[in-house]
């Protein structure tokens, strides 16, 4: 069987609802339009940053945040070092890049850190590292 989590991104979802209604308040009492689309976009931002899903398949890894509208996908015989990592709190949420590395996180510091052939660094924060990683590492993929 697959390995599949997903991890509520809550640090993400919740301020982005306050300030929502927040700035509902404001467009209600000043009938701007502006304010509107400023809601808007805090509500799509809600809604695709709401979790992190990453599924380990047999041949590759797949992860996709919210709904999934758009997915990463990465061939496993493209990893050639797979750690557990801790995110400093500066590195923040969302999909960053940060001195060495690509970040993709909703939530929490916990990651797993994939070192590919060709060179690059990609971080995936996960509340469950040990388990992600061990799918990763382990000889029957996603097992």
């Amino acid at each position: 069987m697959p390995y599949r989590h997903t991890q509520r991104g809550l640090w993400i979802v919740l301020p982005c609802l306050v300030f929502a209604a927040f700035d509902a308040v404001i467009a209600w009492q000043t009938r701007q339009w502006f304010p509107v689309a400023v809601l808007i976009l805090l509500v799509a931002v809600a809604v695709v940053f709401s979790s992190l899903t990453v599924e380990v398949g047999e041949n590759e890894l797949r992860w996709y945040f919210g709904p999934g509208l758009w997915t990463y996908r990465l061939p496993l015989g493209d990893i050639e070092i797979i750690t557990v990592a801790r995110n400093k709190w500066w590195n923040g949420l969302g999909i960053r890049m940060a001195a060495g590395f690509r970040l993709y996180n909703v939530s929490g510091l916990d990651a797993v850190e994939l070192r590919l052939r060709s060179g690059d660094v990609c971080r995936i924060g996960t509340d469950d590292p040990l388990g992600l990683a061990a799918a990763l590492k382990s000889p029957v993929r996603g097992g």
